[in-house]
């Protein structure tokens, strides 16, 4: 299954989510998709994440975050998550610390649709052939979008897609000379949020 027909089913399900939880639309005083939410200054929130390198084969793994919204238009986020990938004989254990910014061009309504851009760090860890046995610093940045849905007044869920560039991945090969390996790739992330 591809990443956007994978990031299409999170998002689609994130609708469903929230039109079942608005109910019957023709009840007098029902909520509509339309109204504006009243969420808190923060939330917090686990999340699961797929992420697919570009030289590596895609998985899903799990994270947290949290979110601070000063403005209807605005939120940003920090997150950070977990993931393991092979690239043949090299194993890569990262711990991506992410930082975005999320402008919601709607405002917050009860579904949500935003774009976010921002950096990240990643804490690296790489065994390989040869006892290769290597800790890393990387940076990268980041560019997507996707939708929130707020289910009521504590509790939201989410579907996010980003494009992530990486500095390369330092290793050795079988014949132990040195390679690099290209982390760059997409990732999707399905969350829920606590807003206080």
């Amino acid at each position: 299954m591809g990443i956007l027909t994978r990031f299409m089913l999170s998002v689609a399900l994130l609708v469903a989510v929230g039109s079942f939880s608005l109910g019957e639309p023709e009840k007098a005083g029902a909520e509509s998709i339309f109204d504006d939410v009243d969420v808190g200054l923060f939330s917090i929130g686990g999340r699961g994440t797929y992420f697919d390198p570009k030289e590596g084969d895609g998985e899903w793994f799990g994270g947290a975050q949290v979110r601070v919204h000063p403005i209807r238009f605005l939120a940003v986020e920090g997150s950070v998550d977990y993931r393991r990938n092979d690239f043949g004989d090299t194993r890569v254990h990262s711990y991506p610390v992410q930082g975005s910014l999320m402008i919601y061009p709607l405002g917050l309504k009860r579904i949500a649709p935003f774009i976010l851009g921002g950096g990240g760090w990643y804490y690296t860890t790489v065994t390989g052939p040869g006892n290769f046995d290597d800790t890393q610093q990387r940076f990268g940045g980041h560019v997507g979008g996707g939708m929130q849905v707020f289910i009521n007044k504590h509790f939201s869920a989410d579907a996010s897609y980003r494009h992530i560039w990486l500095e390369k991945i330092e290793s050795q090969n079988v014949s132990l000379d040195d390679k690099k390996f290209d982390d760059t790739g997409h990732m999707i992330t399905v969350g829920l949020n606590f807003h206080f």
